[in-house]
């Protein structure tokens, strides 16, 4: 069991939350899946219950309209950033973007870390320049874009800017033109933004996390999602449906049943895209795996959920690791970059 490295002295620790039950008025058309990757109360108590075991000092704020008069109140040494913003295609950037404004230290992604991994089309843009392996894709501003010829049937239909699975499910699975058309219809319509249409990779669901940034850095154990205890009639993805209505349902293999070798090669996709896209202290990248053991990488999460029920909380728990010590193994790859701790 390798543990995180703990820090020696206390911290006046502000952690930075958006609740759903605080979350703006939804529209009557909304999706149901629109506030997912919101926190709820019980999961904002565990961070400050794991941050004040360690012996920090901690005060809650809303990531909201007043969350700078607040933290100018407070004073915090750091900030433990974990607000996914309510608005926008560049929300997770909100935040940090005021922490910076305030000259405010903070775990996480920078600004501009934060709003490239919060548009998928940016990051494989980024992903394609440093010839890591991606699936080919387009960006559909509008239902009658035309399709690039090099796209070929079946595709995959996603928002552009969400994440928690949020819109996937069996519409985005497409085998035709007509298809095509209604699925991405429905993303612009019901999310306010484009529509990502890329080639669809059969194959198993692998995710990597990390914690820490450059002499700390630790991976978990790789884990890939078992499929097969959901309803036939789901697409077998990892999306909406098994990542939250169906959560009750799912099943995990960590470590993932992967050779060395590939195992390496996971880990060190998962590094160069924790580095190319600018993320600090903690990430998670998702991959498809094909049967012939080629790797494709559908996105990273440079702010990864750390609830009690996470994945990166699963992987960790594989090597018996407390959802405290996920949580304060964040807090301390922030302490450490910037030089408070060891």
């Amino acid at each position: 069991m390798t543990l995180p490295i703990a820090s020696t002295r206390a911290f006046k620790v502000a952690l930075l939350v958006n609740l759903a039950s605080n979350a703006p008025a939804l529209p009557d058309n909304a999706p149901e899946d629109a506030l997912v990757e919101l926190d709820s109360e019980t999961a904002a108590a565990a961070y400050a219950t794991a941050l004040r075991d360690a012996g920090h000092e901690v005060a809650t704020y809303e990531g909201g309209p007043h969350l700078a008069a607040n933290l100018q109140a407070f004073a915090p040494d750091i900030c433990l950033n974990t607000c996914e913003g309510f608005r926008g295609d560049s929300r997770e950037a909100q935040v940090p973007a005021l922490l910076e404004m305030l000259g405010m230290r903070y775990t996480g992604p920078t600004p501009l870390a934060a709003a490239v991994t919060n548009d998928k089309p940016t990051t494989k843009r980024i992903l394609h320049y440093y010839d890591l392996p991606t699936p080919l894709f387009q960006v559909f501003d509008a239902v009658d874009t035309a399709l690039h010829a090099a796209l070929r049937f079946p595709l995959f239909v996603k928002p552009a800017h969400e994440g928690t699975g949020m819109g996937i499910g069996n519409r985005s699975l497409v085998h035709d033109e007509a298809s095509l058309r209604d699925s991405v219809a429905y993303m612009i319509e019901a999310y306010q933004q484009p529509a990502l249409v890329e080639s669809y990779i059969a194959g198993r669901d692998i995710t990597c996390g990390l914690v820490g940034n450059n002499d700390d850095l630790h991976f978990f154990p790789i884990s890939e999602a078992d499929l097969s205890g959901y309803p036939a009639e789901l697409v077998p993805v990892y999306g909406t449906a098994q990542k939250n209505t169906l959560e009750h349902l799912y099943r995990y293999h960590c470590p993932a049943p992967l050779d060395a070798q590939l195992a390496n090669e996971v880990q060190r996709q998962t590094l160069q895209t924790f580095r190319v896209t600018g993320c600090r202290d903690y990430a998670r990248v998702d991959f498809r795996l094909q049967d012939d053991g080629q790797l494709f990488i559908l996105e990273i999460n440079g702010l990864p959920g750390i609830t009690p029920r996470s994945d990166l909380t699963l992987m960790a728990h594989t090597e018996n690791w407390t959802h405290g010590d996920l949580v304060r193994s964040v807090l301390n790859a922030g302490l450490r970059r910037y030089d408070l701790c060891n």
